[in-house]
């Protein structure tokens, strides 16, 4: 049976985070040490200076163990890969789109097996986007063209295929995540909720929530004409750097969630409330320049109507020891800002290699980069702490 639990992510944790953008770093005073608050609501809030806190022990590294790819080969030859998962025994899966295939490895990165292909039958897929591993033993895919999910053993034997409200909205990787208890995250676009279902090849939903998004703002908008076959058709886009809401689940099942225009996560339920809150003293850097004007070159506006600074935030992950890791640059992730379970700022960790889609596991982190012919690889790093 379905629960809608009422009480918004939307109608509660949003405005605090339009409340946020207002404030800015200035606002706040400013300490060269974390300090931590609870308010009367019971949410915890965390302020960290723009400065590490990881002590003697130092940032954590980065460190490349494993490399699976290569341009003339069968298995390991990939075309366009945008979504990975690792099960529990370190067998890495690695969706891709192009051949509409999922390719197994070993955690050594030899080749098990590769199932799946083009096509509207059980294991078949229209647009591979999406996959992600629930204990114990299935493996989801989620179907773009056909708005469906499948679910497969670890050997790839199709178990059971649903169906699910897609619309028209696309994502690429498919905001599709697992928490430790085993519960299922999904986006569905269709109602615009993140639902979370219970562990099995059966879809029985728990819970759904609005997924979290700021209300449109018209100025931050602007129509452009493209090319439809023979014809031109006006549409509408969001203007670069627009605020907006980036969110992820973490292991307790919880959705951190953040306004990219300003450095504070929000961690809160599908009951909608907010559990804690995560702040770094650092504004969004300014848009400006050459910069500003070939943006607006490129989509046709007055450079004036751009916002005046770009995203303070551009992507976050959770890990399995309650680490949170937030991206702050577009394309593959230089770097990353690293808070610990306690939400303290550790500090700046740069990986080996510009890095995209990751997926976090235990000490490791497995994602793609591109080659010097922008062909895709899976790389796996270990994560090593200091001290």
């Amino acid at each position: 049976m379905r629960i809608t639990i009422r009480a918004t992510i939307s109608a509660i944790a949003v405005g605090t985070l339009l409340a946020t953008t207002t404030l800015g770093a200035d606002a706040q005073e400013r300490s060269d040490r974390v300090t931590v608050d609870t308010l009367e609501s019971g949410r915890i809030v965390v302020s960290n200076p723009d400065s590490p806190q990881a002590g003697p022990q130092g940032v954590p590294a980065l460190v490349e163990v494993l490399r699976i790819g290569s341009i003339e080969g069968t298995c390991d030859a990939f075309g366009r890969v945008f979504s990975l998962a690792v099960d529990g025994d370190g067998r890495i899966y690695v969706a891709d789109r192009q051949a509409n295939e999922i390719s197994v490895f070993t955690p050594e990165g030899d080749c098990l097996r590769s199932f799946g292909r083009s096509g509207e039958g059980p294991g078949e897929f229209g647009w591979l986007v999406g996959i992600a591993w629930q204990p114990p033993g299935y493996l989801w895919a989620i179907d773009g063209l056909r708005s469906r999910a499948t679910v497969f053993d670890s050997l790839g034997t199709a178990l059971a295929t649903h169906r699910l409200e897609l619309g028209q909205a696309a994502s690429l990787p498919w905001m599709l995540q697992v928490d430790a208890g085993g519960g299922l995250h999904v986006w569905l676009p269709g109602p615009d909720s993140i639902v979370t279902y219970g562990t099995g090849p059966e879809l029985h939903s728990l819970a759904s929530v609005p997924r979290p998004a700021i209300p449109p703002d018209p100025r931050m908008s602007y129509k452009r004409e493209i090319d439809v076959g023979d014809i031109r058709m006006p549409m509408d886009f969001m203007m670069p750097y627009a605020p907006r809401v980036q969110w992820t689940v973490n292991q307790a099942g919880n959705i951190w969630q953040a306004n990219t225009s300003a450095f504070a996560i929000h961690e809160t339920t599908y009951a909608g409330d907010t559990l804690r809150t995560i702040r770094l003293d650092r504004e969004a850097p300014r848009l400006e320049g050459r910069e500003r004007d070939s943006i607006a070159t490129a989509i046709e506006v007055a450079a004036h109507r751009l916002p005046e600074r770009k995203y303070a935030i551009e992507s976050i992950h959770a890990s399995p020891d309650g680490w949170v890791w937030v991206g702050t640059e577009r394309g593959g992730t230089p770097a990353w800002e690293v808070f610990d379970e306690r939400g303290h700022y550790m500090g700046r960790v740069v990986p080996p290699v510009p890095l995209h889609y990751p997926v976090f596991g235990a000490g490791t982190v497995t994602a793609v980069t591109l080659g010097e012919l922008d062909e895709p690889y899976v790389v796996q790093l270990r994560i090593v702490r200091g001290g």
